[in-house]
Formats: structure tokens, C-alpha cells, sequence
């Protein structure tokens, strides 16, 4: 039986939003070196609960890729693929007296900078990525984060 596959595309560079547009996010990199350890995504339509079980019970696998130049207007090259991934719920806030954003992983506190760490980022940038620039235009993430290894928060 051939599996069908989940698409889920990391950003190869840093997107035009943030600081360090173009320049190499190095996410292929850090998955292969295990320092990429899980990915962070919305997930407003509550898809990925039932795509992470017909991932794990074998009806399909996770195919990672990446864009090979401009989002949305380039090929995309696989990087790797998973059979088995986790997924964990999370919320993060970031007030206007906060120094970093506050997380929080299933209901348990966790610090922006493990997040940050185990998603293959430098704290500044994940910050930025999720939060832009000092324009907090939405101070609420709501998401899941899905889990390469078997590490849980």
C-alpha cells in the first residue's frame, strides 16, 4: 500500500515580513542535524488531529519540503520524510510590558527559548517570525506544534 502524503513546506529563507528577509532560515540543515526537532504551525481549521493520526496509524506520511526559491511561485524539494510525528497544542502571548512572548505547550508554561532553540531558531528571529517587528498587530498564537522525534513538551 503506498501511503499518501502530507505536505508541509519550511521557509528556506526568511520571508519579506522579517528583518532577515532572503536570507537562508537553514531549516533543512538543523532538521537533518536533530537541532530542528519540531515545526510550529496555525492550524485554524483543525486539520492536522487527524492528519498526524492517519500519519502515525500508517494510512500516510509526512513529506517535508521546502521552497526552492520565491514561496508559492517556486518547485518545492523534499527534504525529508516521517512516518511517525507528535503533535502538541500551543498558545503564545506577547504583551506590551512582556520582555518575550509567554508560551504555553497543553496547558504547561514553557520557555520562548526552548521553543525557540528546538525549532531551529535564535530567539530574536522566532520572536520576529511569529510576532513581526514591534508591530504587535496580534499579540495571541494559537497553534499546534508538530514533533519530528519523540521529544514532548
Amino acid at each position: 500500500m503506498t501511503r499518501k502524503k502530507v505536505i508541509l513546506t519550511l521557509s528556506r529563507v526568511f520571508p519579506q515580513t522579517h528583518s532577515k528577509k532572503g536570507i537562508n532560515t537553514l531549516f533543512a540543515v538543523n532538521l537533518f542535524a536533530g537541532r530542528k526537532i519540531h515545526t510550529i504551525r496555525t492550524d485554524e481549521k483543525e486539520l492536522w488531529e487527524q492528519r498526524v493520526k492517519d500519519i502515525n496509524d500508517g494510512r500516510k506520511l509526512l513529506c517535508v519540503r521546502e521552497w526552492t526559491g520565491r514561496p508559492y511561485n517556486s518547485e518545492q524539494a523534499d527534504i525529508k520524510n516521517f512516518v511517525q510525528v507528535g503533535l502538541q497544542h500551543i498558545t503564545m502571548t506577547y504583551g506590551a510590558d512582556d520582555k518575550l512572548p509567554q508560551a504555553w505547550v497543553d496547558g504547561k508554561q514553557v520557555p520562548i527559548e526552548t521553543l525557540a532553540k528546538n525549532d531551529g531558531l535564535r530567539v530574536e528571529d522566532f520572536v520576529e517570525f511569529f510576532f513581526g517587528t514591534k508591530q504587535y498587530n496580534n499579540n495571541v498564537f494559537e497553534g499546534v506544534i508538530l514533533h519530528f522525534t519523540d521529544f514532548r513538551y
